[in-house]
């Protein structure tokens, strides 16, 4: 098959890899990008399985992206979140950078907390459904090593992993309407009563935009730092419902101040233990619904 067949039939099932791995858009592109401008300075090896090669290329890259890129992000401003990919309806999700998993941002957030091992294998098993020779051979480690790496990540990731019972998208339905009423009329205690008592709220301004530069604990406090950026009019704006790669969520329009991404991570039972504030300019310009706002993938030369 001919590289510039290669790069149209794999690129979204890569690009997915990649943006798993490493929670940003641009970055996932790039690893893509990378080893097929790789493969076109170079004769290919004859192989029998190129999704599998493909995968194992773009994998590795996207390990070496990933370590240098938490160097960099050990010095960004405040807490640093995925990239999400918005879009206003399920429908407009582009299939490379959809989580198709419940609560598929949130999701996003905890593999950060996985080492790069452990996130490779985690992606390759969970995600592709991988065996693990087949994961040992990617990665250049033994099939021992690999279940080990994937219990570790399982053990990590809590309930929440995947063989878990999982929650459907939909039941994020109830945090995204309480939200909602809270902002238009003030009262916030419906939805605080949809948190966990130790809920934590976090916000990625990147040093972009004014933001808590420290997680924020408790649904006290939470309610406090809502009801104070309502009070300064902060969160005045048109409330638009979104998909956060996958999951449901907000986007506060609010010209000329930049927008803001709201979603929500499931706790116990039928409880958030986690709010999620994107503020970060440069992580909200991939709008699905708008195609020319996208950057699209280079073609190869």
């Amino acid at each position: 098959m001919e590289l510039d067949s290669l790069y149209r039939t794999y690129r979204p099932l890569l690009s997915s890899v990649a943006y798993r791995m490493l929670g940003s858009i641009a970055e996932a592109e790039d690893a893509v990008q990378d080893v097929f401008a790789a493969l076109s300075r170079e004769k290919p090896p004859e192989v029998h399985h190129p999704k599998a090669y493909l995968v194992k290329l773009v994998t590795n890259r996207s390990l070496n992206l990933l370590r240098s890129a938490r160097r960099r992000r050990e010095r960004y401003t405040g807490p640093w979140l995925p990239e999400p990919e918005l879009a206003f309806s399920p429908g407009d999700l582009s299939e490379e950078f959809a989580l198709r998993e419940s609560f598929g941002y949130a999701l996003l957030v905890l593999l950060e907390t996985l080492s790069p091992a452990e996130r490779a294998v985690y992606v390759l098993r969970e995600s592709l459904d991988y065996e693990y020779g087949e994961i040992a051979g990617m990665l250049g480690k033994n099939e021992a090593a690999c279940r080990k790496l994937l219990s570790r990540a399982r053990a990590k990731l809590g309930k929440r992993d995947a063989e878990s019972d999982s929650v459907p998208s939909g039941d994020a339905e109830p945090y995204v309407r309480a939200f909602a009423d809270a902002l238009r009329t003030g009262e916030f205690e419906p939805f605080l009563g949809l948190l966990a008592d130790d809920a934590v709220l976090i916000s990625d301004g990147g040093g972009k935009v004014r933001s808590a530069l420290f997680p924020i604990l408790g649904k006290a406090r939470i309610h406090a730092f809502f009801a104070g950026l309502r009070a300064k009019g902060s969160l005045q704006g048109e409330l638009r419902a979104v998909w956060l790669s996958g999951q449901r969520g907000w986007l506060l329009v609010r010209p000329p101040l930049h927008p803001i991404a709201i979603c929500f991570g499931p706790g116990a039972g039928d409880r958030a233990d986690r709010v999620y504030l994107v503020t970060n300019p440069d992580k909200l310009t991939r709008m699905s619904a708008d195609r020319s706002q996208i950057r699209p993938l280079p073609c190869l030369r």
